[in-house]
């Protein structure tokens, strides 16, 4: 198996090889979506300067390559209540990580969840409405998962979020 062959471990996919099938025109359908992705084919196609049936053709490829996951709505945390953002940074038993990644995924309140190298295996992005809430998150279901063996937290005074440019 060469390098551009090897599965991703999460996906399945090979690695590397969507990259390459994406062009100047897919960019641009993207850039159109992640700024409106309530545009009708006939809006995206004058935007990215395409005929309707590219535009369409276009988002349908790219959905069935995977790049295009789904459409949503974007919300404010604050409106919704949700007052305290916390990274936690957690240590797992690495034997079984698969499900103390599916586990950690499941508890109400976690937003993201990453998995990287280095002290920690995995960081989350916790948000709750208050301090309360968020001790009974680290406590009461995080720190009860067998296969979390230490947290630390972060907690944000101040973020930026930005979606992925293509």
């Amino acid at each position: 198996m060469t390098a551009d062959s090897t599965p991703d471990v999460l996906s399945g996919r090979p690695i590397g090889t969507v990259a390459r099938q994406i062009d100047d025109v897919d960019r641009s359908v993207l850039r159109e979506l992640l700024d409106d992705a309530r545009l009708s084919f006939s809006d995206l196609a004058d935007r990215c300067h395409i005929s309707r049936s590219t535009a369409h053709a276009r988002v349908e490829r790219l959905r069935r390559l995977g790049v295009i996951t789904g459409y949503t709505a974007t919300l404010d945390p604050r409106a919704l209540g949700l007052d305290i953002c916390a990274l936690v940074f957690l240590r797992i038993r690495q034997h079984d990580w698969r499900r103390a990644r599916d586990a950690i995924a499941e508890v109400p309140g976690v937003e993201s969840l990453m998995m990287c190298a280095g002290e920690f295996d995995l960081v989350a992005t916790v948000r709750c409405r208050d301090m309360a809430e968020f001790r009974d998150t680290l406590l009461v279901q995080l720190n009860t998962i067998d296969e979390v063996i230490g947290t630390e937290t972060a907690f944000v005074l101040d973020e930026v979020r930005r979606p992925v440019r293509p």
